[in-house]
């Protein structure tokens, strides 16, 4: 546990998003000038005492998190690591645009998995400056998590909840409790494996690989799937019905997983339900797409099992080594239909 000790700074890195926006004539878009806004915010915050030493980061550009493509992804985890090795500070607030927000925590919760400090990203639904902003107010939570005794860490500070990255999502688009965590920690993580944390290492500085993410529904074939897998050869999230099951007797979808499974691709299957995890062995079509090699995601949910699959396949690992560290409970990411 990390405490702000009067010495060490709170990092502040922003990248974009609703937080820092401007009206221009298109319509809203990043503010890449916002260190002074941060500053009168950090004095709001700790108004009639000594503020904590902080520092401000950007990346290269700004954007909207519209714009997030996995690269970007791997960039910002680098980028945290490198201004934590660097700064030492006690803690990081990551300022992010909330539409992928829980995408890009999740990928650095697992990128940076063994990271000693608390990670904290933020943002805002109604941008800094215009009338009820939850800018200031979700800031002063980051930045209060940073410093003030987090766990280390991936967590999103916003709407008055600290929500562990890998377990958090985004409920709403106008409500000012825009996120949520609706599955807590899946209790008897792991922990980053010895092999894990010498492959993250070595990962550092590399692009990370598009994932796909297929949703299954009526209809869905095995070309379908084979295109996904085309595009997205690393892998594929596949979300299934209830327990883990897919249309897996018609149109081919076994034969397409297989054939990626074989191809060296790997298929990650997930639940639609907000609750319980999958259980590929309790139907035929769940067997059926166990035996053609798809990995059982638990509950993991869908912006967890992309990160944490973008986050594996970029190390050298092979995709063995990948597909039984998926099925681990790591960072309390995923819970098993034996244990819940």
């Amino acid at each position: 546990m990390t405490r702000y000790d009067g010495a060490r700074p709170v990092a502040v890195l922003y990248t974009g998003g609703t937080f820092g926006m401007t009206a221009t004539p298109r319509g809203l878009a990043p503010d890449p000038h916002l260190r002074e806004q941060i500053e009168s915010l950090v004095t709001r915050s700790h108004s009639g005492e000594t503020a904590p030493t902080w520092t401000y980061e950007t990346t290269a550009r700004a954007i909207d998190s519209a714009e997030l493509q996995p690269g970007s992804m791997a960039e910002l985890a680098d980028g945290i690591l490198e201004i934590v090795e660097a700064q030492h500070p006690v803690g990081v607030v990551v300022i992010h645009g909330t539409d992928t927000m829980a995408y890009s925590a999740a990928f650095a919760a697992f990128a940076l998995a063994d990271i000693d400090v608390p990670v904290v990203f933020t943002g805002a639904q109604v941008p800094l400056g215009m009338p009820g902003s939850d800018a200031p107010d979700n800031f002063a939570q980051a930045f209060a998590a940073a410093s003030e005794g987090t766990p280390a860490g991936t967590w999103i500070a916003f709407g008055g909840r600290l929500l562990p990255a890998v377990r958090a999502t985004k409920r709403s688009s106008r409500s000012l409790d825009a996120f949520a965590a609706p599955r807590p920690l899946a209790p008897g993580s792991s922990g980053t494996p010895p092999e894990l944390t010498a492959a993250l290492t070595r990962s550092a500085g590399r692009d990370a690989p598009r994932i796909g993410l297929v949703k299954v529904s009526p209809g869905l074939t095995g070309g379908q799937l084979a295109a996904a897998l085309a595009e997205c050869p690393a892998g594929v999230v596949l979300e299934c019905y209830g327990a883990g099951t897919a249309p897996m007797t018609s149109g081919g979808l076994t034969e397409a997983v297989r054939a990626g499974v074989d191809g060296g691709s790997i298929v990650l299957a997930i639940t639609q339900c907000a609750d319980g995890p999958v259980d590929l062995g309790r139907y035929a079509v769940g067997s059926l797409l166990a035996d053609a090699g798809a990995v059982a995601g638990g509950d993991m949910t869908p912006e967890t099992a992309l990160g944490k699959l973008a986050a594996l396949r970029r190390t050298d690992l092979t995709p063995e080594q990948v597909r039984s560290l998926l099925a681990q409970n790591i960072l309390g990411d995923r819970e098993d239909a034996a244990t819940s």
